[in-house]
């Protein structure tokens, strides 16, 4: 079974719990209590929990708990659904590629998973070739544990609803029915349970832009143990890119009825100005009216990404009765970051070269794709090499082992490039060599000079939305612009040189993301001998949502690695010096392809204090593996 599709199927059942999270607002509500039988009232017309200053901020906490889950599917499914660029483009095409491996007809297919339990997945399809409306997918999971943090049963049964454009490109739309039946998901001690159904669509026609809804008449949902019933709710979560250089905004709207026998009631809830946030932090704008009986209401009013205000208006006068100050950190229930910018010792360091370490992995991945696509064999060489100037429509390229490369852009002459031109390309599934890209870039040319053979170098501006880089078993991310210069072959036979700079850029992996200014990589890699060797030089400031503050690096030592390892190794020589705010630092030392020391001077004063040994699996490097 397509592993794509199979992780997707359960990660349907997850993003029907968590964006429609608004359901563990019971975690912290009030409760109610029953003196004595009397027989069931009609149903009401309208919320039934009165809404005071006293239980204003449980309930608020709980609701903004909830939506934060809806934020960062990443944390629960580590398939960022949404919150990860480019992954439902990803999804789709599972669906679309599983299709294809079948004849037509009804299917049926029963696997076990990685790490326990089962999954049986029938399928009955009108047409081999294409997802068609009235397709119907029903998986069921049995104690199911892919190694993905959560363990699943139940079943998920998916009809296709609707679908507009081709699926296997990033401009379509999917909208699927689906019904959850006695889902159980274990995340370590949590147990979150669903039961009923909603309309989820995947909407990508308006690409870059991507937006997942969903929408129901009443699902009921739990958080360990705990149930509440959702009705008439309409929940969105949209990515938008360009808004703010090399990261994505995250826009949510939801409304809806929750009912809860431990709340006491039910409450009406809706965003009265959209919800924004940017990358992984905190949203920083954005009101949300959680409305009670008698009027009674409690409005959130997110002031920035640290603040919120509270407005709680008990009688429904619209007059607030009650402000309530507070922040993110204490609505959420969060603890402070262990590590600060103030300073490094023994029990932050780890966490601090774990980031580190996927920070300067992952810029030197995705940046140093973009001159490689000039070579021959690769889309914009194969450009290149073809009749064609001036502006010119998306001609679709096929990349010389699978997948496909769209161009359209403008060239000045025919059969080179030069100052001026300009290229944008979207990737899909392109493999070439040990690379495989899908997302987007676009590189306007500076310079471009190359021999009568393959040899060329290349100076461009680059801007990645959202590309995705697969090599060496390793996935990576990156959101941002970037200077990049690619020198393949041309002053030096068998040398490849390369190096980019950055003022703002994301890198994600493994469900993370590192944001880095002032950055700059530059490496020399050889060709023509096995191991291909890699000498990496890195520098810049890294801040991240898993830290606080930032915290500059630069290599003492340049990193030696092998290119074509199989993705579970790390620099075998090495050094890079990590610096906090207070002059406190961390050098991590590599000792070999597999080991690497933390050496920290507590007061800057140049003398290590403690040394810790640890591996490149502790750092993390089998977080950014692909699953």
């Amino acid at each position: 079974m397509n592993a794509v599709m199979k992780k997707g199927l359960r990660s349907f059942a997850i993003a029907g719990l968590l964006a429609v999270g608004i359901a563990t607002t019971i975690a912290t509500g009030g409760s109610g209590s029953d003196d004595g039988f009397t027989p069931p009232p009609p149903p009401p017309v309208g919320p039934t929990l009165n809404i005071t200053a006293a239980n204003g901020s449980e309930v608020a906490s709980a609701v903004v708990i909830a939506i934060g889950l809806s934020f960062d599917f990443g944390d629960i499914t580590d398939q960022n659904i949404v919150a990860r660029p480019g992954d439902v483009q990803m999804l789709a095409k599972g669906t679309a590629g599983f299709y294809k491996s079948l004849p037509p007809g009804y299917q049926l297919a029963l696997e076990n998973c990685a790490n326990g339990g089962t999954v049986d997945v029938t399928i009955n399809q009108a047409n081999v070739n294409t997802i068609t409306v009235g397709d119907r997918i029903v998986a069921v999971f049995v104690d199911c544990d892919d190694g993905l943090g959560y363990v699943i049963s139940g079943t998920v049964d998916i009809t296709i609803a609707a679908v507009q454009g081709d699926i296997l490109t990033n401009i379509f739309l999917l909208g699927m029915d689906i019904v959850m039946t006695d889902i159980v998901i274990t995340e370590g001690a949590s147990t979150m349970t669903a039961d009923g159904d909603f309309t989820l669509t995947l909407d990508s026609l308006n690409f870059p832009r991507t937006r997942m809804s969903l929408s129901g008449t009443e699902l009921e949902v739990g958080s360990d143990g705990m149930i509440v019933t959702l009705a008439d709710f309409d929940h969105a979560l949209q990515l938008e890119f360009g808004v703010y250089p090399g990261v994505e905004v995250l826009v949510a709207d939801v409304s809806g009825r929750l009912t809860s026998s431990l709340l006491g009631g039910s409450v009406d809830y809706e965003t009265t100005l959209s919800i924004e946030a940017v990358g992984d932090d905190d949203p920083y704008v954005g009101e949300i009216l959680i409305s009670g009986a008698d009027d009674s209401s409690v409005r959130i009013v997110i002031i920035d990404n640290s603040h919120i205000q509270l407005e709680v208006d008990e009688d429904g006068d619209g007059t607030v009765d009650e402000f309530i100050d507070t922040t993110w950190a204490e609505l959420n229930g969060r603890q402070t970051p262990p590590v600060t910018d103030s300073t490094i010792n023994s029990e932050t360091a780890p966490i601090l070269a774990r980031e580190m370490f996927n920070a300067v992995t992952g810029f030197g991945s995705v940046t140093i794709t973009a001159g490689a696509q000039f070579v021959p064999v690769a889309p914009f060489g194969q450009i290149d090499a073809m009749d064609v100037s001036g502006d010119f429509a998306a001609l679709q390229i096929p990349c010389n082992l699978s997948g496909t490369a769209t161009v359209s852009g403008s060239k000045a002459v025919t059969n080179t490039y030069s100052s001026g031109d300009n290229l944008n390309a979207t990737f899909d599934a392109c493999l070439r060599g040990g690379e495989k890209l899908d997302g987007s870039m676009g590189v306007s040319i500076a310079s471009f000079d190359e021999t009568p053979g393959d040899a060329y170098v290349v100076s461009a501006s680059v801007d990645e939305s959202s590309l995705r880089r697969v090599f060496g078993g390793a996935c990576f991310s990156g959101i941002g612009t970037f200077e990049t210069n690619y020198d393949f072959m041309f002053t030096t036979t068998g040398l490849i040189y390369a190096n980019s700079s950055t003022t703002d850029f994301n890198v994600w992996a493994g469900g993370r993301s590192q944001q880095l200014t002032a950055a700059s990589v530059s490496a020399q890699i050889t060709v023509g001998q096995q191991p291909v060797v890699v000498t990496r030089e890195s520098s810049g400031v890294m801040t991240s949502p898993d830290i606080t503050g930032s915290f500059s690096y630069q290599s003492v030592i340049p990193d030696e690695f092998y290119a074509d390892d199989d993705g579970t190794t790390g620099p075998y020589a090495g050094e890079l010096l990590v610096t906090a705010a207070d002059n406190s630092s961390m050098r991590m030392v590599a000792v070999d392809e597999f080991n690497v020391r933390l050496d920290l001077d507590y007061n800057g004063d140049g003398m290590i204090d403690t040394s810790m040994p640890t591996t490149y699996a502790a750092l993390g490097y089998d977080d950014f593996i692909c699953q």
